[in-house]
């Protein structure tokens, strides 16, 4: 079985921190600084869909061994997010030997969602 705590390099750059890691399910923690701000100082959607990313696929991670890639992520913006700390979700929705679907979202401080996306992975074989 895969070491679910290791945090990539991504995330790492993104402060993630493991809140929970269950099967299907994953809670990370994000200190997205002014280093990941527009010029109106809001967090931009690129790194909001990266760590909404993580999530899922981290989630996907507890459930199976193999290596996993996006196909498809689909991200809606729901609230501008201004730099601070951030607590999102990850859970697996179905799961099947060559795909798997997934959702997540994202909280800011004040626990306003601010960001939500669902995503498809191709399962590989090997492992």
């Amino acid at each position: 079985m895969k070491d679910l705590t290791i945090i990539p390099p991504i995330g790492e750059l993104l402060g993630r921190e493991h809140v929970k890691i269950e099967k299907g399910h994953v809670i990370h923690k994000y200190n997205l600084d002014n280093r990941f701000a527009n010029r109106n100082n809001m967090i931009t959607g690129g790194i909001l869909s990266t760590a909404l990313d993580m999530l899922c696929g981290h989630a996907l991670h507890t459930m199976h061994d193999n290596k996993h890639a996006t196909i498809e992520l689909k991200t809606i913006f729901l609230a501008p997010a201004s730099p601070g700390i951030f607590l999102g979700e990850g859970n697996v929705i179905k799961i099947g030997k060559s795909i798997g679907f997934a959702e997540s979202k994202i909280c800011d401080d004040n626990k306003e969602e601010v960001a939500a996306a669902s995503a498809t992975f191709r399962i590989f074989s090997q492992k």
